[in-house]
């Protein structure tokens, strides 16, 4: 199968279940891998639905005169094909905006210059700041299915300055199935005595993580039953950066027999049971998350 390279500027959350699916991400929002024309042709279709802003573009194997072709999504620069081969367009608005930085600047140009540069500096150190600061969700649900099944708990650890933690039990109307009090232990009675209306639970929650950095282990479920929550509630969707612990863990060990919860905190050496509740999930993925060194890093 020809190798195909994809990058992106900006990774929407929706994509990175689909891209990680059939590819690695060697860099940040470089996904290299070996396709099939019809995988690859529904995965760039996927990639050009579902970026809103920033840039993409895909580089694979062809049949032409210099073995490759690519395209480009949202970019500068566009690709034109040259009696077979792909050739890229230079714009002419790019081209006037590298002619006037290299003519010089006027002494006014040049300050603002200086003060957008310290203001740049000024923003990544803010940036620097924030990304100290994360939050490890985690979410209990009656079921699978994110259009049919309902959140009935939700848990959550701040790790920064001050740690704090967060937890809540949801209300909900159907009788929740058996194996899921089997494996929560939470069941009607609990969630009728303490549980409180969803939209309540979601608002505080929102407000509980603010814009701080998320991190859950196979999360990207947790924000697909979060945001479809907050959809039906009328609140505002997530959109906070998100980080998956097991996507790190899959680089770190390659062979693992599984990537279950419970295999990988084994592996790393932490011997305490998953209990499948939110809070206490979320207790021991942050201790997973100081175990595993590229995923620390990326969060400081």
């Amino acid at each position: 199968m020809p190798f195909t390279v994809i990058t992106l500027s900006k990774v929407p959350n929706s994509l990175r279940g689909d891209l990680s699916k059939w590819l690695q991400e060697v860099a940040t929002g470089v996904y290299v891998g070996n396709l099939n024309t019809k995988v690859r042709e529904k995965l760039w279709e996927r990639v050009k639905d579902n970026l809103k802003d920033g840039e993409a573009t895909i580089s694979y194997y062809n049949r032409n005169e210099i073995g490759y072709n690519f395209e480009t999504i949202n970019g500068i620069r566009e690709v034109i094909d040259s009696e077979g081969i792909p050739l890229v367009l230079v714009k002419k608005e790019e081209k006037e905006r590298e002619n006037t930085l290299k003519e010089g600047f006027s002494k006014a140009a040049q300050f603002k210059k200086i003060k957008n540069i310290e203001h740049s500096k000024l923003k990544k150190e803010v940036e620097k700041e924030k990304a100290k600061e994360y939050v490890v969700i985690d979410i209990e649900t009656d079921g699978l299915d994110i259009n049919n099944n309902k959140i009935i708990e939700i848990g959550a650890v701040k790790v920064g300055k001050n740690r704090e933690e967060f937890h809540r039990l949801i209300k909900i109307q159907e009788k929740l199935p058996e194996e899921i009090v089997r494996l929560t232990t939470i069941d009607d009675e609990m969630l009728e005595r303490e549980g409180v209306p969803l939209g309540k639970a979601l608002k505080e929650f929102s407000e509980f993580i603010g814009e701080n950095n998320l991190v859950g282990y196979n999360v990207n479920f947790d924000i697909q039953f979060l945001n479809e929550a907050l959809d039906r509630e009328n609140l505002p969707k997530i959109k906070n950066k998100v980080y998956d612990i097991m996507q790190f863990v899959k680089k770190e060990n390659l062979f693992l027999k599984n990537y279950k919860l419970k295999t990988v905190l084994k592996t790393y050496g932490i011997e305490e049971e998953v209990p499948h509740r939110a809070l206490e999930d979320s207790r021991l993925e942050e201790k997973l998350i100081l175990k595993v060194k590229k995923l620390l890093d990326t969060l400081k």
